[in-house]
């Protein structure tokens, strides 16, 4: 009975020791994802062009986004005019005063060390989606009604297609552009 409860002892054992190296492979994962998508967006946007303080005009991107935590910098796309871009910039630098460059990767941080559980992968979905959302509430607060529609509609020629986003999660790209639009219109 005795030989019994060990093997059964050495079984966990064997069970733990084998969870943990799935648990730390798929940590690996995440954080070798999120690496190698921010190198490949730092290759991609390193032709901008300087425009301001931290603001750069790049013809590769499609979506404007703020890239770093410790020094971050924005990126438009350079087919903006220019009450497009006085938007976008009032959003991204919403962003920077809210200092979300630090929040979304400690999210995604969170969301590594715990990648196997499908509601941390359900809250960090919506950490990103309120980000934005409260970013646009900043801005609006302070816009007219006539500004409150330009703003939205600048906002639909700067949406990504969900693929986009998982290109680097650790950078800020526009998601849900139907809400956003409809939130901004009813603010």
């Amino acid at each position: 009975c005795l030989s019994r409860g060990l093997g059964d002892v050495y079984k966990r054992q064997v069970w733990a020791y084998l969870a943990g190296w799935v648990w730390l492979i798929g940590l690996g994962a995440m954080l070798l994802y999120a690496l190698v998508s921010y190198l490949r967006l730092r290759r991609r946007v390193s032709v901008s062009l300087p425009i301001q303080d931290h603001i750069y005009l790049c013809d590769a991107i499609s979506s404007p986004f703020i890239l770093g935590v410790v020094k971050p910098r924005i990126y438009l796309p350079s087919g903006l005019d220019e009450v497009q871009r006085q938007n976008v910039l009032a959003h991204e630098q919403a962003h920077l005063a809210r200092r979300d460059h630090w929040w979304k990767p400690l999210g995604y941080l969170v969301l590594a060390i715990h990648w196997f559980n499908p509601l941390v992968w359900i809250a960090y979905i919506l950490l990103c989606r309120d980000i934005e959302l409260a970013c646009d509430e900043k801005v609006i607060r302070e816009l007219n009604q006539s500004e409150s529609i330009s703003y939205s509609e600048t906002l639909l020629p700067c949406s990504v297609n969900r693929r986009t986003i998982l290109v680097c999660p650790l950078a800020f790209g526009e998601v849900g552009v139907k809400e956003r639009v409809k939130r901004v219109l009813n603010y």
